[in-house]
């Protein structure tokens, strides 16, 4: 049995940075609205103490480059965790696998509105829906449904988060590179010098960032008793584009820097991907999906994503026209009976975080 043992906390001012997070080159964009570090500190530090549920996991805000706010809390018995511990990302690896696919649109491999069979079709394999697009795969509007049963719904015509169609576009992938998708993943990954984000295959308890020593986080499911119950697994081929994919918070800032930047797809393939494509129904109401990334254009451009799988619950949220963002890893996974307490506390973050950027935004226009 496993209960809260001590709490690792960090809270880094914008005088400090830690070398993973260069400050912006001259290409990227300045940050136009600043925290009060010390009251968002403040705030924050009230809502994890105050949570009704405990806080096992990493996170981690960072600001124009720089780590601002930085939380660690493990479980009894466990090595302290940091912003360099490796997590599963959940369906956190949906934004990697669509920047995946859209760079592969840049090169020529695949077009968006080029019909999903013509790919199947080729690699000989069984055939969905003929109506579905790569384009509706993601952004979670295809209905694609198991090889022998019948589409769930026109595709096109409404939302259905989807790890299937996710998982198909890997095997698009792999059949158009002729590689295996955890190797195109980690090659386009390697191109761009992100090493905190690796799909790897395998038992969880032995999977590991490459080049990095540290293994993965240890999962673990809270049962109806109190007890933590430990979480293992294989990571599959089937898991790995919808959920499977390892990082770690610092990793994870890394790479939506680098993506939203532009550094990491055409400029084209980029507005594509953060366009709102869908509505959603969500608890946050007004809420869009694009590719790979939710949507929202409430007083503030945000782009965010949640994930969960039995172990591990994640949430990331990107504001790039002031270079923040925050990043929330858990490898203690709550019961999805009750949802509030399950993403109860990412989500008051989040509207903490929300208030305190878009106040400095209107603070700043009153006096420039």
């Amino acid at each position: 049995m496993l209960f809260l043992d001590k709490r690792w906390r960090f809270t880094c001012m914008l005088v400090c940075a830690l070398p993973l997070f260069a400050s912006a080159n001259e290409n990227s964009r300045v940050a136009q609205s600043s925290i009060n570090v010390e009251v968002l500190t403040r705030a924050f530090d009230k809502l994890i103490v105050t949570n009704d549920r405990p806080f096992y996991g990493v996170i981690l805000l960072v600001q124009g480059g720089k780590p601002i706010y930085e939380y660690q809390q493990t479980t009894e018995g466990q090595k302290a965790l940091s912003s360099a511990s490796p997590f599963l990302l959940a369906s956190q690896s949906k934004m990697i696998t669509a920047a995946v696919v859209l760079n592969a649109v840049d090169e020529g491999a695949l077009a968006l509105n080029k019909p999903l069979n013509d790919y199947l079709a080729q690699a000989k394999q069984s055939l969905y829906h003929p109506d579905i697009t790569i384009r509706q795969l993601l952004n979670h509007s295809s209905g694609i449904a198991p090889i022998g049963q019948n589409n769930r719904f026109t595709p096109g015509s409404q939302f259905q988060y989807s790890n299937l169609g996710y998982e198909v576009l890997a095997q698009v992938l792999a059949y158009q590179y002729q590689q295996p998708f955890a190797q195109r993943v980690n090659q386009y990954l390697d191109t761009h010098s992100l090493t905190g984000i690796r799909a790897s295959l395998g038992a969880i308890e032995r999977v590991k960032l490459s080049g990095n020593a540290a293994m993965l986080a240890p999962g673990f499911a809270m049962q109806g008793d109190g007890v933590l119950e430990p979480i293992k697994y294989e990571i599959s081929n089937a898991l790995l584009p919808g959920g499977g994919m390892l990082g770690s918070a610092a990793g994870l800032v890394e790479y939506l820097q680098a993506l939203h930047d532009g550094k990491l797809l055409s400029t084209r393939s980029y507005q594509q991907m953060i366009t709102p494509g869908i509505k959603r129904g969500h608890r946050w109401e007004d809420l869009y999906y694009g590719y790979g990334v939710q949507i929202s254009e409430q007083s503030i451009a945000e782009y965010s994503h949640s994930g969960y799988l039995p172990g591990y619950q994640s949430l990331s949220l990107s504001y790039p026209e002031s270079q923040t963002y925050l990043v929330v890893m858990e490898n203690v996974s709550w019961p999805l009976d009750d949802m509030d307490r399950v993403f109860g506390l990412h989500d008051k973050l989040r509207n903490t975080l929300r208030e305190q950027l878009i106040s400095s935004h209107i603070a700043e226009k009153i006096n420039p």
